[in-house]
């Protein structure tokens, strides 16, 4: 019988942000446990307050690489045969994703389920989070790619839902780089061909599933970054799929493919977010 490790990730010093940090402790408790679960949480530093250090052009690049560590440690120790990551930002999926190339070298997909391509370098900007398959791609920032033991190709990898007609000028010349095959939120609006074909001409026996929430609508999926209250819009990508298209998806993937990591990012539940600061600054609560 397969085991599973069902993995807390908080980290959120990859996007900067300490409310991921909320959004990844909300989902530990949201996601449903299933019978052959085990249970472990990666620790993260949770100064939220300091001052974030820029190392190497990248914030917190150092506190980043121990989490990753410690993370590798984890899934080494406990030698899970599928991972579910319940994160935290973006770069939560370094290490269970390289951990299970390891695990499954031949044959192992790679679905990127976001708005954004996520393979920034130092120089494109100062948050990691938005270089993660970077990494893993052996690009992103130098140091981090140096911890991956077994990193993909271009060709193991697909975007679904990227929001493609509005990629940044640095992006543009990425996607020249890597060349990596996609399907906009219009390619996937009445089925999931192009992704499915994608998988069954690869012949991918095993699929590592990045879910960014990001990926959809704010109009159909409120407990996203774009979302935050009394912010003005935001003028990057925004998503335009669904929970039922993207919930849709990954149950047809999973009919042609072992899905063996599952690791969702970026949850920003602003409700819970708000109401906790609120009663944080009562009297009562303090006694």
């Amino acid at each position: 019988m397969k085991k599973t490790l069902r993995l807390t990730f908080p980290e959120w010093q990859g996007g900067v942000n300490p409310n991921y940090y909320m959004g990844s402790r909300l989902l530990t408790w949201l996601a449903p446990e299933g019978k052959n679960c085990e249970s472990a949480e990666v620790p993260v530093e949770t100064d939220f307050g300091a001052e974030v250090p820029v190392i190497g052009s990248i914030c917190a690049r150092d506190v980043l690489m121990r989490q990753q560590e410690a993370a590798m440690a984890i899934l080494e120790e406990k030698q899970p045969d599928k991972v579910i990551v319940l994160g935290g930002d973006c770069s939560v999926n370094q290490a269970p994703f390289d951990y299970l190339h390891g695990k499954y070298p031949e044959d192992t997909g790679i679905l990127w389920i976001d708005a954004h391509p996520d393979f920034s370098e130092p120089g494109d900007g100062t948050h990691e989070h938005a270089m993660v398959l970077g990494n893993l791609l052996g690009g992103g920032v130098p140091e981090m790619a140096a911890m991956v033991k077994h990193p993909f190709q271009a060709a193991d990898v697909m975007y679904a839902g990227l929001v493609a007609d509005e990629l940044e000028e640095h992006e543009k010349e990425h996607m020249k780089k890597y060349r990596i095959a996609y399907a906009t939120p219009e390619d996937l609006a009445d089925h999931n061909e192009k992704v499915l074909a994608w998988i069954k001409e690869k012949g991918f026996k095993h699929m590592l599933i990045h879910w960014d929430l990001d990926v959809m609508s704010p109009k159909d999926f409120y407990s996203l970054l774009c979302n935050e209250p009394h912010i003005p819009p935001v003028e990057y990508a925004v998503g335009r799929m669904t929970l039922e298209q993207i919930t849709g998806l990954i149950q047809e993937v999973s009919a042609v493919t072992e899905v063996v990591s599952l690791g969702i990012t970026e949850y920003m539940p602003w409700d819970v977010i708000r109401f906790r600061k609120a009663l944080s600054r009562i009297d009562i609560f303090k006694e």
